[in-house]
């Protein structure tokens, strides 16, 4: 499946801030771009799916926009 994927914050310092992947799950496309680039694979990210924060793996579909962003904190 092609994927668009979107980065936000300190992100973009070692990722495009918008690309487009193939990966059957979110799983699968954290892993292969901590592969690519190992110096995601030791942040902490959250992970949205068409505007919908993930917590566990998820399928994806043709033409679903997965975001990634560092951590948020309030104050």
């Amino acid at each position: 499946m092609r994927i668009q994927v979107k980065t936000f914050g300190a992100l973009t310092e070692i990722l495009e801030r918008e690309f487009y992947v193939t990966a059957a799950d979110t799983a699968e496309l954290l892993t292969a771009l901590s592969r690519q680039h190992p110096d995601l694979a030791h942040r902490k990210l959250l992970v949205a799916v068409n505007n919908t924060i993930i917590n566990t793996p998820v399928d994806l579909r043709e033409k679903d926009v997965v975001a990634l962003m560092p951590p948020y904190s309030g104050g």
